[in-house]
This record gives C-alpha cells, sequence and structure tokens, in this order.
C-alpha cells in the first residue's frame, strides 16, 4: 500500500462527513445514512471531484480512502442505532485501478468496529467514465462477494447505468434527480422513472429516490412505487449526528392518509402468509432443516439483519443437494465471503404494506417467473403474498368497489365521496370540491318516464369524463346529483377548474336537447301537469353546480359544514345566469 505523505493526514484532520438520512418512503422510518466529504473547500479545491482527482493523480487514491472510511465509519458509529441502520459510502471508481488495491482491508476495518459486512452500501456512480466495463464488473464482484452491498448512483443519466444493472445486479438503485425534480409537473419524466422503478423492482433491487425536494415530488415517487427517498425535503446533510432521528415525514399528506387505507391493508393481511424467513448469516443446515420441518413449504424468504428481505431461496434450487449424499458437504464448500445461502438467493418484488394496490398488482403483473411478493413494512419483512393470493386480493378490491358504485352510471358512490372529502378536508391541500343538481329534472321524468330519465343521468356521466379532466375524482352521489373532487397545483389552477365546470354544465345545456320531442325544443320547454294538478310549462333541462375552494385557511373544516354550504348554496346556484355558485375564490 502507498506511504501517505504527512499533508494528506492534514487533509484528514480538516476534512469532516456530513450524513444525510435515507428513509422508508411510506413510513418515513430511517433505513440508513449517506456520508458526504466536507471540508474540501477549505484545503483549497473547488470542488470533491477535483480533490479526487488529485488524489487519483498521485497514485494514492486507494490508500487514501481506506483512512477516510475509517474516519466515516467512526462517526457513523455514534449515530443512535447505528446498528440497524445502512451506511452509503461513494466510492470512487477509478480507485479499483489502484496498483496496491487489496482484499479484506473494509471487511478488517468493520470487524473492528462490530460492524457486519451489510451494514455498508458502495455507491457506484458514473460521474468518472467507465472505460473497461469488463475490468468494472470484476471489480464489482469482487465487492458483492465480499458481502457488501452494492448500490448505483445517479442512474440514469450516465452511459453505462444498464450496463451495470446488467452485468452486476446491485442491490440498491438511486434514482438521479434529474428524474425527480418537478416529476409532479412533467409526465414526460414520470414515466421514465416508473420504466425504471419497475425494471430494477423485477430484478429484486430496492429503489432510492434521490433528491426529493417538494412533497409533490415525493408522493409521485410513492405512486410509481419508490422503496425509499432521500433530499432536502427530508432533511439536509447534517455535521451533527444528534439531528439523525428515527423517523421522518410525520407531517406529511400521505402520513395522514395512511390512516385512511387500513381497508386495503386488511384485504392484503388477510391473505398474507407469514412464511419463517432466514437470515443471511444462517447455516445452510438451517435452511434444509426449516424445509424438513416444513413439508409444504416450497421457498424461504431470505432477510438481513435488519429484517430487510433481499430475495428468496426456492425449493428446486436445493432439491439436487439434499439428495445428494454428498450435499451437505457441498454446500460448505465456497470460495467467497459469500454465506452458502447467499449463493442460491432469487430475486423477488418487494413491495409495501400501504403500497396502492394499483402498483402492488403491477409490479407483480411485470414479474413473469415470481411466485408472488414479498411484503414489508417499515422495510421489515412481514410475509408472502402468493399469486393465487394476489388474484384474490385483486377481486375483494373490486368487489368493495363494486357494491359502492352507482349500478348505472359505474361511478364511485357515496363511500367513496365521503372518503374522499374527508381526506381532501383533513390533508389540508388546495382543493375544489363540486356538488351538481339537475334543474326540472322531476318534470322531465315525469313526463317522459324514468328509462329516459336514466339516459339523461348517462349522458352527463359521460360528458364528465370527457369535459373534465382525467385526474378529477368522479362520484355519483345518487338519483340527480354528482360530485366532484380536484387538487390544485400548477397544471390545474382554481380558474381552470371553474372554467371546466361552466364549459361541463353548457354542453350539458346544448345535448340534452337531444332528449325532447322536436315541439318542446321549439317552445323551450315542456307542458304537464304539477303535483297539485294545474298544467304549467316547465323550463328545459339544465344543471347547476356549487363550486367550493379548500386549504389550509378555509373555514369549512368538517364534511358536514361542506353538506350544509352545498344544500344552502344550490338555490343561489340555480339563480345563478352561469349556473354556478362559487365560494372560496
Amino acid at each position: 500500500m502507498e506511504p501517505l505523505h504527512p499533508l494528506y493526514f492534514h487533509y484528514l484532520d480538516v476534512l469532516d462527513v456530513a450524513f444525510q438520512p435515507i428513509v422508508d418512503i411510506h413510513t418515513g422510518t430511517l433505513f440508513g445514512v449517506e456520508a458526504l466529504l466536507r471540508g474540501t473547500d477549505t484545503l483549497g479545491f473547488e470542488s470533491i471531484a477535483e480533490f479526487f482527482d488529485r488524489l487519483y493523480e498521485e497514485n494514492i487514491l486507494y490508500t487514501f480512502d481506506l483512512r477516510l472510511r475509517e474516519k466515516v465509519i467512526e462517526k457513523f458509529c455514534t449515530i443512535e442505532g447505528h446498528e440497524r441502520l445502512k451506511l452509503f459510502y461513494n466510492l470512487d471508481n477509478r480507485l479499483l485501478e489502484m496498483t496496491d488495491f487489496s482484499k479484506g482491508n473494509t471487511t478488517r476495518l468493520l470487524n473492528r468496529y462490530k460492524l457486519d459486512s451489510k451494514a455498508i452500501v458502495f455507491e457506484l456512480s458514473e460521474h468518472n467514465e467507465i472505460l473497461n466495463i469488463d475490468h468494472f464488473t470484476k471489480l464489482m464482484h469482487h465487492y458483492t462477494d465480499e458481502g457488501f452491498c452494492i448500490a448505483i448512483d445517479d442512474f440514469g443519466i450516465g452511459q453505462s447505468g444498464y450496463k451495470l444493472l446488467y452485468h452486476c445486479t446491485p442491490n440498491i438503485i438511486k434514482i438521479d434527480r434529474f428524474f425527480l425534480s418537478g416529476i409532479d409537473k412533467d409526465p414526460k419524466k414520470k414515466l421514465l422513472a416508473r420504466n425504471m422503478v419497475q425494471l430494477s423492482t423485477l430484478m429484486g433491487c430496492r429503489v432510492i429516490a434521490e433528491g426529493v425536494e417538494t412533497e409533490a415530488e415525493l408522493a409521485v415517487c410513492r405512486e410509481i412505487g419508490c422503496h425509499m427517498v432521500q433530499g432536502y425535503f427530508v432533511q439536509r446533510p447534517t455535521l451533527d449526528c444528534g439531528q439523525i432521528v428515527e423517523k421522518y415525514l410525520t407531517d406529511t399528506t400521505r402520513s395522514k392518509e395512511d390512516k385512511r387505507s387500513i381497508s386495503n391493508q386488511k384485504i392484503v393481511l388477510k391473505r398474507l402468509e407469514p412464511l419463517k424467513a432466514i437470515m443471511l448469516g444462517d447455516s445452510m443446515e438451517t435452511l434444509l432443516d426449516l424445509l424438513n420441518e416444513n413439508k409444504e413449504m416450497f421457498l424461504v424468504p431470505v432477510v438481513d439483519a435488519a429484517m430487510q428481505p433481499v430475495g428468496i431461496i426456492h425449493e428446486h434450487q436445493l432439491k439436487a443437494i439434499a439428495c445428494s449424499p454428498y450435499g451437505r458437504s457441498l454446500t460448505q464448500n465456497r470460495s467467497s465471503n459469500l454465506s452458502a445461502i447467499e449463493t442460491y438467493i432469487e430475486p423477488i418484488p418487494v413491495v409495501d404494506l400501504t403500497m396502492p394496490l394499483e402498483t402492488m398488482i403491477e409490479l407483480f403483473s411485470l414479474s413473469q417467473n415470481a411466485p408472488g411478493v414479498l411484503i414489508v413494512e417499515s422495510s421489515r419483512y412481514i410475509g408472502y403474498l402468493s399469486a393465487r393470493e394476489m388474484i384474490e386480493v385483486v377481486h375483494e378490491r373490486n368487489l368493495i368497489r363494486a357494491r359502492d358504485e352507482n349500478p348505472l352510471t359505474r361511478l364511485p358512490g357515496n363511500f367513496r365521496i365521503n372518503e374522499y372529502i374527508a381526506n381532501a378536508i383533513e390533508c389540508g391541500a388546495d382543493a375544489v370540491l363540486v356538488y351538481f343538481d339537475f334543474d326540472h329534472f322531476k318534470p322531465y321524468n315525469d313526463y317522459y318516464g324514468f328509462r329516459n330519465g336514466d339516459r339523461v343521468i348517462l349522458l352527463f356521466a359521460e360528458l364528465m369524463h370527457k369535459v373534465l379532466s382525467t385526474d378529477y375524482f368522479k362520484g355519483h352521489i345518487g338519483g340527480d346529483d354528482f360530485f366532484v373532487g380536484a387538487v390544485l397545483d400548477e397544471n390545474h389552477s382554481f380558474e381552470k377548474v371553474c372554467g371546466e365546470i361552466e364549459k361541463l354544465i353548457a354542453v350539458f345545456g346544448d345535448e340534452v336537447r337531444a332528449f325532447y320531442e322536436s315541439s318542446d325544443r321549439e317552445r323551450g320547454c315542456i307542458v304537464a301537469e304539477d303535483r297539485d294538478g294545474n298544467v304549467r310549462e316547465f323550463k328545459l333541462l339544465g344543471v347547476s353546480s356549487v363550486v367550493v375552494k379548500i386549504g389550509s385557511n378555509s373555514a369549512i373544516q368538517t364534511a358536514e359544514y361542506l353538506q350544509r354550504t352545498f344544500a344552502m348554496e344550490k338555490k343561489t346556484a340555480k339563480k345563478s345566469p352561469n349556473h354556478m355558485s362559487i365560494i372560496g375564490n
């Protein structure tokens, strides 16, 4: 190993390490921290990259990096609960070119601080060009054979990312900030990021959304299936280890919404099979004994020391060994630091219990060979959901939805409408809640019959889909009463929503005329008896709406207050020239 000049020992004394938390995207539970170097500017370097370029040019990159690893690990061990966390360490891929590179140094360092090899995650980036992909992947296999976790950093922006994913399947993928910045407003970025998540999950990789800075970005990253999140929205890098806490994201919209996703979780939990898992460090004998004790068990989940799943071992992998007279001896003969168990692990999709069922099903359906999915809660393994049980979950969820759907329009009914309203009010986000009521529907229904009345109701439901944004929630309260909900953002301003509502009212007023006889259309009314038997004129059908804007400062803080507002303002809307009553503009 190259000796260090005293100047570089001085550099080590000046440099410090900041940590940035990486947390479970659904629960906010701390998963690990990334070590970020601080102080290179004090040493006269314009950037961290320039500092490492100097080390590379001096041919001491590996020697200095080992010293730096010890400094990082020593400080990492001062974080409360570090035993349960992972340390993400950025690996300069050029250090693998150093002539003094040797095996076992990191393992000895970890042993000194009583840390498991799985506690460290080497982050591999494409910031420095990878000239020899074969040489590089060979050296990466060296690190995985030593038992370390590997993450591809800045995934998606370099030329070799997908090659690395193919040649050396990492444990973790970190999607680059470029694809997540403004993802809530950019459908193209959302599509690309979703595809990255799906591909990574199918290959058994966990996905970290890196550089998330807003709650809106966080929400989309959850939606597309990311497992973890890192960024300023969670916490900025800190030099003070005392600022690293166990729980984050406690005040986000999702943390409140999760309280209302219990019904979906109950469906999954009811079908969940709590298969006993084995640890990475367990012996092959332990695995074989487990299979012998449970004759019907055809796969075994494998977890690390933090109960985080790393894959499964399928019985077909072990049949030949178990039946061989020398099988157990063969399993003990290995040439790396990997446990015998690790050589038989297969990837399987890992999904969070709180993940939307649609995302869970989508990730599973894209995996052709997976027998099911592993379910985690706060990143910890809790059970296995087979393909058959996944189908039952979908069936039960659809039955619940079908019971609530309006049988005529197939729109969500009162249960989901009330749930949407409760979520919107509780979250405090800016949103628009709209109530629709037909004008002069009863006289039309009495005169033309209920079948034509149903046709008119179906017309309005179809126009809601045609005129209003697909992002809006659309529901059918019953009869001639409808509901629409819309979250306000840069793409959907309050003025835009009101404009779409006004257009829907106008289009319905025009198209509903086709449901009258020509004489009534020309007259502009129908002539019929009222409830008292008196002949009178009734105007043609129309629809009125009450549009209510809510938010953190809204006076409407309960669903009951909203219902009273709808009832009181309905009369005002029917008298208005544009058939709208707008509250909160």
